[in-house]
This record gives structure tokens, sequence and C-alpha cells, in this order.
């Protein structure tokens, strides 16, 4: 399998962040996630994180810079995920695909089964002594 470059919006909100639940009929169902979602073929990742979250809920990012990428292989997708952060947005957040959502915090989200992409950025957020979202130069 190749690898597929997704995008991932780490929104923040007051030393939070978003996390939604994968929707029933999806593959991976009920785990949480950042959301985002798989760039088309020759769509700039960041691109496709400015469609997939007005897809998903009903936002425009603002203020957002890629933080860090990981790769990641799953059964069905070899995942090469691009994490951007999010600090600002036009729009109201509405589940526009009726997913769970939740603002979490970094250390408590830990707890709760992310995708393990997902998991190992929430790791790295609840070691930092001092959140990365505020200043785009700290990874």
């Amino acid at each position: 399998m190749s690898w597929i470059s997704v995008a991932a919006g780490i929104v923040v909100r007051d030393g939070l962040v978003l996390g939604v639940q994968r929707p029933q009929g999806k593959v991976l169902a009920g785990f949480w996630e950042f959301p985002g979602g798989k760039a088309e073929p020759g769509e700039p990742v960041a691109e496709a994180l400015v469609r997939e979250l007005y897809e998903e809920l009903g936002i425009i990012p603002r203020d957002f810079w890629l933080w860090t990428s990981l790769k990641k292989s799953y059964d069905h997708i070899n995942a090469h995920v691009h994490f951007y952060m999010v600090t600002g947005y036009d729009g109201n957040i509405v589940a526009r695909e009726r997913q769970e959502m939740a603002w979490f915090d970094p250390a408590e989200a830990v707890t709760r089964d992310f995708l393990p992409a997902d998991q190992e950025i929430l790791e790295r957020l609840a070691l930092k002594h001092e959140p990365p979202f505020l200043d785009p130069k700290i990874d």
C-alpha cells in the first residue's frame, strides 16, 4: 500500500483540544480523533484541512500552521498524517456528520480511545509543560 496524505486539525480553545468520534458506518467507528481527512489526489494537505474542517464542522480555519507529521500504518491504510494547530477559525462548530464531539485537556484525552496516530500526538501535548498551540515555533 502506498502512503496517503491526511490532514488533522488540532482545534484549540482555552487550552483544550477538540476531539470528534468516528461515526458508525465508517472504518474504525467509535474511535476518537482530531477532525480532518484524506487529501484528494493532487490536493495540497493544507487545502484538504480547510475543506475537511468545513465539511465536518462548518468552520473555516483562519489561524493555523503545520505543527508536526507522522506516518502510521493501519490495516486498511498507510497514513502520513499532517497535524495542524488551529487557533482561529470563522464560523460555529457544528457536528455536520452527527458525530460526537468534546473538548479535552490533552492529559485527560490520553485515557480515551483515540486513533493510534492521534494518541501519539495527545501524549506529546500532555507532556509539554506549556501548550504548543500558542507559539508556532514550538515543536
